[in-house]
């Protein structure tokens, strides 16, 4: 009880300091933390500080879960979600490196990749407040890029509590993965629905502290369940409050609880706090200050790039980047998993970034426009034009995939029309496949003797056909869609612009041919190769751009009719746009001509 009575007086007084000198909330409980840990004035038990810890992430990641939201992550548009997953392997990637040239093992470096990509929602949120930016328009967008960040995150500590040796091998990794993914699929599709029900009882029904109980007993028993399934208690207080999110009533869940959450997560922060060992920092200071130094680089250059390549000006882009320096909770759970398994204090190393980095975002926020000036006159033209065409095209593509867009359309159009057709050739396909075992009997046809199975497979092929076909056509006209949305370009495009179109084609099926040695090359993890998909896809792309456009090319310099009309589909201003001449005139028509629009 003296030991809680410490916390306690220890969590008030580092809120008062925090608030008297201007400074994130955070950073004044992570030194509170360490100067009453066990490696300064040593005033707390470590049993005491074990459970602080536990109950306060547990709350902390229940908050963090009831800000998560399906519905708002998927209202906000595809760019969005495909800007959050870009700026998470962007920092993974680079943070990795940066682990592997310091001298680390593969292991180790997993786990700093892992805690140095993701920024903190608490804390940014926490500053925006304090310095009444919470109203400006690049908020909304943080804060779904910060939603991706914590669903990457959860998978990691997901992963990362699963491992409980120095080594790992893929089966480890793959376990891991359906372990989480199983936890996931049961949270949102069967819990999620039952309690949805049950949630119009108890708002029917209520007293006073109906909401609480039933929050706090579903964020104790989805920890509990985590703890059983072998995983990280945290892990199941964030989905336990995401679930909490997708409730009708999900707010008053959330008001119910938050006076308790916000006492428990600072109990969080202080035990981390206690953690810190300043002497093994000092010992490791060359390293810590590398890797807190190339994080601050590396979050503010990716995130202004992402957010300038989503259609940002340049000085929302430097707004964002100073937003996102905070190094988040998450990763100081990941560090926490890390003890045992790898031979560096990782968790002092957070620390210490988390200090630094909550620091220098709330100080660089007052300043933020003339740091935008500065980096805007010190930056070649030359490369603020390549980042604004990158940025065009960009939200050209994105724009293409998203509701009523150009893919978007013409994709819904195409499943409309053959569904029937789908359906059909699905159907008979899986018939066909489970029969296979009953029709192993010879039938004899005109003379001629042959399995059941193989002619009940060439009737499928005769009356599949004009299916197939149907499908076929659809997916090519699909795929003269998705060349036009990448290449920019229609099916008539200049020479110049076809030539292009195939030499960025060959560039990216060399990358996508060498890319295994390239993540060999750069000691990446395995599962970085599946992106090379990437490059692979691009490159048919741009290839049958070219391959489309050459053919009117062709017919074009040889003269021959062409009744194709692309008004409706120019991509660009070098597009050649054909008109064809009406048959319905009764006077003589020219012969057709191919207009330049520009």
């Amino acid at each position: 009880m003296f030991d809680f009575g410490w916390v306690l007086l220890l969590a008030a007084l580092a809120g008062i300091f925090s608030v008297r000198f201007k400074i994130p909330p955070v950073v004044g409980l992570l030194f509170a933390g360490m100067l009453i840990g066990p490696n300064l004035l040593n005033v707390v038990d470590q049993s005491t500080i074990e459970i602080i810890a536990e109950v306060g992430s547990i709350l902390l990641l229940f908050m963090v879960g009831v800000e998560f939201s399906i519905a708002k992550l998927f209202s906000t548009g595809l760019r969005a979600v495909i800007s959050g997953f870009l700026l998470i392997l962007i920092m993974f990637a680079a943070m990795h490196e940066v682990s592997i040239i310091l001298g680390f093992d593969s292991l180790s470096s997993l786990f700093l990749a892992s805690v140095f990509s993701m920024s903190s929602t608490a804390i940014m949120m926490k500053i925006l407040e304090q310095k009444k930016l919470l109203e400006r328009t690049e908020v909304p967008l943080l804060i779904i890029m910060l939603i991706i960040e914590d669903i990457v995150a959860v998978f990691l500590l997901t992963f990362f509590s699963n491992l409980t040796t120095n080594t790992y091998d893929p089966q480890s990794i793959f376990g891991a993965i359906l372990l989480s993914l199983g936890i996931l699929i049961f949270c949102y599709v069967i819990l999620l629905r039952a309690l949805r029900k049950l949630s119009i009882i108890f708002f029917r029904y209520q007293t006073e502290d109906t909401l609480t109980m039933v929050s706090l007993a579903l964020g104790i028993g989805m920890s509990a369940l985590a703890s059983l399934l072998g995983l990280t208690p945290a892990v199941g207080a964030f989905l336990a409050g995401s679930i909490v999110a997708g409730l009708p009533n999900g707010k008053d869940f959330e008001r119910s609880i938050r006076p308790f959450s916000v006492v428990f997560s600072s109990f969080f922060f202080l035990s981390v706090g206690m953690l810190i060992d300043p002497t093994a920092l000092f010992v490791s200071l060359d390293v810590t200050v590398i890797l807190v130094i190339s994080y601050l680089i590396a979050v503010f250059l990716t995130t202004s790039f992402v957010f300038y390549l989503i259609g940002s000006d340049g000085k929302s882009a430097i707004f964002a980047g100073i937003a996102m320096l905070p190094l988040g909770e998450f990763s100081l759970l990941i560090a926490r998993e890390s003890v045992g398994i790898v031979p560096i204090n990782l968790v002092s190393i957070v620390s210490v970034g988390v200090l630094f980095s909550s620091i220098l975002c709330s100080f660089s926020l007052r300043k933020y426009d003339k740091i935008y000036l500065a980096i805007k006159t010190h930056t070649p033209q030359n490369l603020l034009d390549t980042l604004k065409h990158a940025s065009g095209y960009f939200r050209n593509v994105m724009t293409a995939f998203e509701p009523k867009g150009y893919f978007h359309t013409r994709l819904v159009n195409e499943l409309t029309s053959i569904r029937w057709d789908l359906a059909f050739v699905t159907v008979a396909s899986v018939s066909l496949w489970f029969s296979r075992s009953l029709l192993r009997f010879p039938i004899a046809i005109m003379g001629y003797t042959a399995s059941a199975d193989f002619l009940v497979f060439l009737v499928f092929l005769l009356v599949s056909i004009i299916p197939l076909y149907r499908i076929l056509s659809s997916f090519r006209r699909l795929l003269d869609t998705l060349s036009t949305v990448f290449s920019q370009t229609t099916g008539a495009a200049q020479r110049s612009i076809i030539l292009r179109n195939l030499i960025i084609s060959i560039i990216f099926f060399a990358v996508f041919v060498n890319y295994p040695l390239l993540i060999e090359w750069l000691v990446l993890p395995r599962i970085f190769i599946w992106f090379s998909l990437v490059f692979g896809v691009l490159s048919v792309f741009f290839f049958w751009s070219a391959i489309r456009a050459s053919s009117v090319w062709f017919m074009i310099s040889g003269r021959r009719p062409i009744f194709v009309n692309y008004p409706s589909a120019k991509a660009s201003s070098k597009d050649l746009i054909i008109v064809a001449s009406s048959r319905h005139r009764k006077k003589k028509q020219p012969k057709k001509e191919v207009l330049t629009l520009s």
